[in-house]
């Protein structure tokens, strides 16, 4: 997400992000032959609001969200801005790599709203089988990764830690399973492992502390509520 500001024209509601691209000429084919086009989109807007009432809107860290991953060129996307006085939400739209970006301001704020937590059972079992197949049996194995997937599921992912790196998508969100929940649900089933078996499956996560294929998932839906109204709009991640 962008970390400068985008200039709004308060009276004719018009958003702009300016950059160095702002002054890229632009070329067109005439007769067999190509026309440059000089531009300063910069100059150009503030030709057109001279004498409005412009201010700046800040992006606000962390809040930026879409169902796309972020290396896509053309979607739709949304993220929350300032002024210091009011907070707005911002619609960010491309439809074509051709298109430049658009901008659309409303009044709000948005709400993230997690899924319950999931892991990814089947690359979890696949890994554990191939490393202690001959210190567990397969029907421990499966035992294990379902324990751990009912109860990861319930948990509160607010109260969860999230990864320290973002996914290529910003609907989803990764957790850490921490050695006390896995303490946790290892004990909880502890009449059906030996305390070497406990042992194993303890330093397995210890290794694989950082390792996003064997951290809890959440997909993240959004509402934007609008300020000062009780209409709520509800987005989930396509």
């Amino acid at each position: 997400m962008t970390k400068k500001p985008l200039t709004w024209c308060v009276q004719c509601n018009v958003l702009a992000l300016f950059s160095h691209l702002d002054q890229a000429p632009e070329y067109h084919a005439e007769g067999g032959q190509w026309k440059v086009v000089e531009r300063d989109d910069q100059v150009a807007f503030m030709h057109a609001h001279r004498g409005h009432h412009l201010e700046e809107l800040y992006p606000i860290e962390g809040s930026f969200i879409s169902s796309q991953d972020y290396a896509e060129p053309t979607k739709v996307s949304y993220f929350e801005v300032t002024n210091g006085r009011q907070r707005f939400v911002v619609k960010k739209v491309r439809k074509s790599v051709l298109d430049t970006q658009r901008y659309e301001l409303i009044p709000g704020k948005l709400r993230l709203i997690p899924s319950e937590p999931s892991i990814d059972c089947p690359a979890l079992q696949e890994e554990l089988t191939r490393e202690f197949a001959r210190h567990m049996s397969s029907a421990k194995i499966d035992r294990f990764v379902q324990d751990l997937a009912e109860a990861v599921s319930c948990l509160n992912p607010r109260k969860l830690k999230r990864a320290p790196f973002e996914s290529h998508n910003p609907s989803t969100w990764y957790f850490i399973l921490d050695q006390r929940i896995l303490g946790r649900i290892l004990r909880s089933s502890s009449p059906s492992f030996t305390e070497r078996e406990v042992k194993l499956l303890q330093e397995f996560f210890r290794r694989n502390y950082g390792d996003p294929g064997f951290m809890a998932t959440a997909k993240v839906a959004f509402q934007i509520e609008k300020v000062g109204d009780d209409e709520k709009t509800q987005v989930s991640p396509a």
